[in-house]
């Protein structure tokens, strides 16, 4: 048996569920910054084509929290069923 596999065979008797909350975790908080980067770049690329634009940043902060939100509640669950 190569160590690969018996190491598999370990964490699935022991860690898996917790790793597994772990890595979903990690790809929510990741996406959340992912969006964030995302909405902020492209709020650029609108102000520089159209300065004026600018009247609309109360709408992306709007949004900034709303993903920030989301970030955050995800993170209490996770942190609720890690523990």
């Amino acid at each position: 048996m190569s160590p690969l596999t018996t190491f598999a065979a370990e964490a699935a008797a022991s860690d898996m569920p917790i790793m597994a909350k772990g890595i979903m975790l990690g790809i929510v908080l990741g996406a959340a910054a992912f969006s964030l980067g995302w909405v902020g770049a492209n709020y650029m690329k609108a102000l520089g084509r159209n300065p004026e634009a600018g009247k609309a940043a109360g709408q992306i902060v709007i949004i900034a929290a709303m993903i920030e939100v989301t970030a955050l509640l995800a993170f209490l669950l996770g942190a609720f069923l890690l523990s």
